[in-house]
């Protein structure tokens, strides 16, 4: 290299470093970092010294990015798409519409993953509890808990984390749930509901979830955990007087779900009004039993 010739790569379009890419695209650098090092969203170029610089097409693509996030995409399942594909997706979001997820929703999902890979759990734990006790529990859930739960169990099945992390994460979401529906919970409270997932239903994360609204909505929740058989849970609706049963149904087969929530609409009283939800939630023909997929559709009923 010759006297006085620059070091390092020429580089002839402009760019921006961390801080400004960071004001320039709205997102904060930390997320910044974990887009890049987690899913290869962008390849910043980089200074002699290592720092990143980001080109005009970098600040491009991750406003792209962050507009298809905040519109409830996962970043794991975009962040390898080309730009045409995110110009698509991003002119299909509704023109005019405010944001879905607030910012502050995007970060935090980032840093939580980010403790999450790394084994940190009451860093992830103490994070999310932080927010938790700052929004609305609706709000939580819809915003933060469920795109959470969405990214992990996509990376999972990429085989980009491994099944311990899977478990961490629902270790910790199980721990939080379960303490703000405990925080929520009225000891006076005069409507009774029972919250539970039928015979051969391991996952608890969705009933954790929709116990935590009925607390939050001054019901008397009376939550049972996993895999009951259906007379467990119809007695336990009878007996508790309960009003409504809620069931969450995540991994079941058709077949299973359509024979247990059978049974249990046949021993319960008909003024007991029965809602299943969850990825799996199957109505069986010819029942009174409402099913839907989404959380949405049971906080009607809790707020009736």
């Amino acid at each position: 290299m010759s006297p006085g010739e620059p070091k390092g790569p020429v580089i002839d379009a402009p760019t921006y470093r961390v801080g400004v890419a960071a004001k320039m695209t709205g997102l904060s650098t930390h997320t910044l970092r974990v887009w890049e090092k987690r899913y290869g969203a962008v390849v910043p170029l980089r200074t002699e010294a290592g720092g990143r610089l980001y080109t005009d097409a970098d600040v491009r693509r991750l406003r792209m990015l962050r507009s298809l996030v905040q519109g409830g995409h996962a970043i794991s399942g975009i962040a390898h798409l080309d730009e045409t594909d995110l110009e698509h997706m991003a002119a299909a979001l509704p023109a005019g519409r405010p944001s879905e997820r607030p910012e502050r929703f995007v970060d935090v999902q980032a840093q939580f993953l980010e403790a999450i890979s790394a084994l940190r759990m009451d860093e992830a734990e103490q994070l999310l509890s932080r927010v938790a006790l700052s929004t609305e529990p609706s709000e939580f859930l819809h915003q933060l808990v469920g795109p959470i739960l969405t990214e992990v169990g996509d990376l999972w099945e990429e085989g980009k984390l491994r099944i311990v992390h899977e478990h961490a994460c629902s270790t910790v979401m199980r721990g939080l749930l379960f303490s703000l529906m405990r925080l929520y919970s009225l000891t006076d409270a005069r409507r009774s509901v029972v919250v539970a997932t039928p015979k051969g239903e391991q996952h608890e994360l969705g009933a954790l979830m929709i116990a935590m609204l009925a607390a939050m909505h001054g019901w008397r929740v009376l939550y049972l955990g996993t895999d009951l058989p259906a007379e467990e849970i119809a007695y336990a609706a009878v007996d508790a007087k309960a009003e409504l049963l809620l069931l969450s149904i995540t991994s079941l087969s058709a077949v299973d779900t359509t024979r247990e929530v059978a049974t249990i609409e046949r021993l319960v009283p008909e003024a007991v009004r029965i809602l299943i939800g969850g990825r799996a939630a199957v109505r069986p023909s010819q029942s009174r039993v409402q099913a839907s997929e989404e959380l949405s559709d049971a906080e009607v009923l809790l707020r009736a």
